[in-house]
């Protein structure tokens, strides 16, 4: 769940760079794709941006055993994985309401 989590926040935050009408390129940091939106005169609360760098490492210490130091499925529990859901059904949300606000 993890890394699905950290993939719905980045989905979510590449659609609407491409709403706004940039390209978001081929990065997987979340941090950096915020910096992006913001460049266009978005303002992101800064809750949404706590949990984009909570959410950020994810993508690599869910999939890669280097970078997790061990088996990625052992870094998780059930509280951190509906956590990191949770966070990222906030920025989802957040971007829904930046969409329908445009």
């Amino acid at each position: 769940m993890a890394y699905y989590s950290q993939q719905a926040a980045e989905k979510a935050l590449k659609s609407l760079l491409i709403f706004l009408g940039k390209d978001p390129g081929k990065t997987h940091s979340l941090t950096e794709l915020a910096d992006m939106i913001e460049k266009e005169g978005l303002e992101i609360p800064l809750n949404v941006k706590e949990n984009l760098m909570i959410l950020s490492p994810h993508f690599v210490i869910s999939r890669y055993p280097d970078a997790s130091n061990g088996i990625p499925a052992r870094q998780y529990n059930k509280n951190i994985a509906e956590d990191l859901y949770k966070r990222a059904k906030e920025v989802v949300d957040w971007v829904k309401l930046e969409e329908n606000l445009q």
